[in-house]
């Protein structure tokens, strides 16, 4: 190839002038595709926040009116001019009543704490806290119509009404006893099936604060004192009634022991009396046996000394008396058997 022949191929880049009018032709697109689409959404298509729920309200037509049927969130149907999607909030809705500055906040509405009167004559003020949600949309709006109409004709109404039924039947100390505990209990179910007749569901009902008048506390102490001297003068008498108690059971008891010490030592003067008596009559049978004895011993001595022989036992005793009779030393100088001699 020489150098005078032209390159079959070349290299064109865009040309700046160009530039606008490409841009125009995009945007022009963009436009044909997008404004489609906003008008298709704007007239066609409505959007449900995940925190709402809905009801279709058709203008005109045979199914005219408010439909039953609940819409859930997300892009939804709705032609302009011919239907409406009506929303409420799905999640859990707070009503307050409390008088505190402190607990007030622009995301739920507050009311004044609700005046209790008690059995007992006391005005009491109490904060109580409702939480709940719209259950049934359509039984709210046929009620009630749309918007927060029914928080004035049932929550509040409902609630300030059920509070003041179920704590006005305690007494003013009762609100920290457990019987505050029970009425809670029913006033929280008598509140539910009410908040469920007009499309609501109840999910909790919070008694939290209790304030009571300044005269209460003066009252309250005074009664307390007149009660604490009640109970000082029943546990003194109390006392009393234990202390004569005590000083009977003593005397009961010191006269117990006396009668056991009598009874104690007239038995043993028995027993001493049984024994002195035992001695005698076996000293005395002793005695009997020792005479008897003796008697019989004598009764056969003399019989004995009226046999044969006898002259010379009577002359040996005489003998033995004999040398019994004697004192000092004795000399034998002739035969000591020979008792004739002796008697001599």
């Amino acid at each position: 190839m020489s150098e005078t022949d032209t390159p079959r191929f070349k290299v064109r880049l865009p040309s700046f002038r160009d530039f606008p009018a490409r841009l125009g032709r995009i945007g022009c697109a963009f436009l044909a595709v997008l404004v489609p689409l906003i008008f298709v959404r704007s007239c066609f298509i409505s959007y449900v926040p995940p925190s709402e729920i809905g009801l279709r309200q058709i203008a005109f037509g045979a199914g005219k009116g408010l439909q039953k049927n609940v819409i859930e969130s997300g892009y939804r149907r709705q032609i302009r001019g011919y239907e409406t999607i009506r929303t409420f909030p799905r999640d859990v809705q707070i009503l307050e009543f409390t008088n505190s500055e402190s607990e007030r906040s622009p995301d739920h509405r507050t009311m004044p704490a609700v005046n209790v009167p008690t059995v007992d004559g006391y005005p009491v003020l109490v904060d109580v806290t409702v939480l709940y949600r719209i259950k049934d949309p359509y039984l709210v709006v046929s009620k009630f119509g749309f918007g927060n109409t029914y928080e004035d004709s049932v929550v509040i109404r409902f609630t300030d009404a059920t509070v003041k039924q179920f704590m006005g039947a305690l007494k003013a100390e009762e609100f920290y006893h457990p019987s505050r505990l029970a009425k809670a209990v029913q006033m929280r179910a008598r509140l539910a099936a009410i908040f469920k007749e007009n499309g609501l569901e109840l999910m909790d009902v919070l008694v939290r604060q209790y304030d009571y008048p300044d005269t209460f506390q003066a009252l309250t102490e005074q009664k307390k004192i007149q009660d604490q001297s009640v109970l000082t003068n029943q546990a003194l008498a109390k006392q009393a009634e234990v202390d004569t108690r005590l000083k009977q059971v003593a005397a009961e008891g010191r006269n117990l022991v006396n009668v056991k010490g009598a009874e104690f030592e007239a038995m043993m003067t028995e027993v001493g009396a049984n024994r002195d008596l035992y001695e005698r009559q076996k000293r005395a049978e002793a005695d009997l046996l020792v005479k008897s004895a003796e008697a019989s011993g004598t009764e056969a001595i003399n019989r004995a000394m009226e046999g044969a022989g006898s002259d010379k036992l009577l002359r040996l005793r005489k003998g033995l008396a004999l040398l019994n009779a004697i004192k000092g030393p004795i000399y034998i100088t002739e035969d000591p058997t020979d008792v004739g001699k002796l008697m001599k």
